[in-house]
């Protein structure tokens, strides 16, 4: 059996910590089998051979760019069964001016409220595709940023949370945004999590489930 080969790509912001929180999640893909290469430059992603034999890239890299051509490489494999996933800003708060990125990735980070909040991790029910990711865990509450995202409905949704608006706020009611989702983007496949500010949040239990549940769902076959 060929061993799968995983790509963790980090660095950017370092607030994320994203050498910590990808730390924390490489023991769960070793132990799935694969073998994992760790690169700290999104040079990277202009190496097409290398990304078309990978079956799972994990993107933490909050604040970044990609060049046209790192844009056009990671996508064109994604489209041709590479799966890709990530969390919080190190996937959906980066590469803000790439759109086939954000396209494949179905979601944008807009603002979260000032310093961290405590709000509940709403599991969807069991959708009709993906609730292997969820299934088993139920609503839980977390204290960590509260992200207001974009997303279209081609995302299937996992977990939502609710945002509500404070007294000084500008919108007039609740306002329920997805937490984890899955998408299909040609062949690949994609995973997101908003979670996972730091590594204390990768560790709780029911998100260091989903993740970590996520990601091996995220890799080709």
């Amino acid at each position: 059996m060929r061993t799968r080969k995983a790509l963790v790509v980090r660095g950017g912001w370092e607030g994320h910590d994203p050498v910590g929180c990808t730390e924390a999640v490489l023991p769960g893909l070793e132990r799935a089998g694969f073998e994992v290469k760790v690169a700290e430059d999104l040079s990277v992603y202009e190496d097409p051979g290398l990304l078309a034999a990978t079956d799972l890239v994990v993107h933490s890299w909050s604040a970044g760019g990609l060049t046209a051509t790192q844009e056009a490489n990671l996508v064109d494999a994604v489209e041709a069964g590479t799966g890709f996933a990530g969390w919080h800003g190190g996937v959906v708060a980066t590469n803000v001016a790439n759109p086939r990125y954000l396209r494949m990735v179905g979601g944008r980070f807009l603002w979260h409220p000032d310093g961290f909040q405590e709000f509940t991790v709403r599991i969807a029910a069991m959708p009709d595709r993906d609730g292997e990711i969820t299934e088993g865990i139920t609503d839980y509450d977390v204290t960590t940023e509260h992200y207001w995202v974009l997303t279209d409905s081609l995302n299937t949704v996992l977990a939502t949370s609710v945002l509500t608006p404070g007294a000084a706020d500008p919108w007039d009611g609740p306002v329920e945004f997805p937490v984890v989702w899955t998408r299909r983007w040609g062949a690949g496949r994609v995973f997101v999590c908003t979670l996972g500010h730091r590594v204390a949040d990768l560790r709780v239990p029911q998100t260091a489930a989903i993740v970590g549940r996520g990601l091996l769902w995220a890799a080709r076959a």
